[in-house]
């Protein structure tokens, strides 16, 4: 067998499951816009029942959502912010389609999932980096199916500074 790597195949499919319909609660989707202002073009990729669109800048604002027939991937028009919540099972295949339309992308993500692989970290290096990590709390926090570690993660075109960790409830910066 060797040490030969096996790369992983991109998602070919891309069908949100059942467990992907997790609709953030406003008064976190609000917490989130105002602590990082997008402004400019604004999309929310995933909008659900509106918790995060409803709070973006009315000029410029656009959605999608794929149970209103508005199917993310073919979304091609270029924005300045990409904000949501997006379906974690097909994850990073939505944050890739995410850096090819926006300069700016903060996605509602399980923390470890911004490190998932690092093929993943490649494409974060190449697209820029991460300027800041919003650390929640736990998922069930916020009322969320996990424990894990929750986090609003700001990915920004060409970046190349360091990621500032700040925790919703209070400045921690470690």
């Amino acid at each position: 067998m060797g040490n030969k790597l096996i790369e992983m195949q991109p998602t070919l499919i891309h069908v949100p499951t059942m467990k992907d319909i997790v609709y953030t609660p406003r008064w976190l989707s609000k917490a989130i816009v105002d602590h990082f202002q997008p402004r400019g073009r604004c999309l929310d990729p995933c909008m659900g029942d509106g918790a995060f669109y409803d709070y973006l800048p009315n000029a410029g604002r656009d959605w999608c959502e794929i149970t209103k027939g508005r199917d993310f991937f073919r979304y091609i028009d270029h924005v300045d912010w990409c904000i949501g919540n997006p379906p974690y099972s097909i994850l990073l295949s939505w944050i890739r389609h995410s850096f090819l339309i926006a300069d700016n992308v903060v996605y509602l993500i399980p923390l470890h999932r911004a490190v998932a692989s690092y093929t993943f970290l490649e494409d974060v290096a190449a697209y820029g980096g991460v300027v800041e990590e919003l650390i929640i709390g736990t998922g069930a926090m916020a009322g969320f199916p996990f424990g894990h570690a929750l986090a609003a993660v700001h990915f920004r075109r060409g970046y190349n500074g360091g990621a500032r960790r700040c925790f919703l409830q209070g400045e921690k910066k470690t």
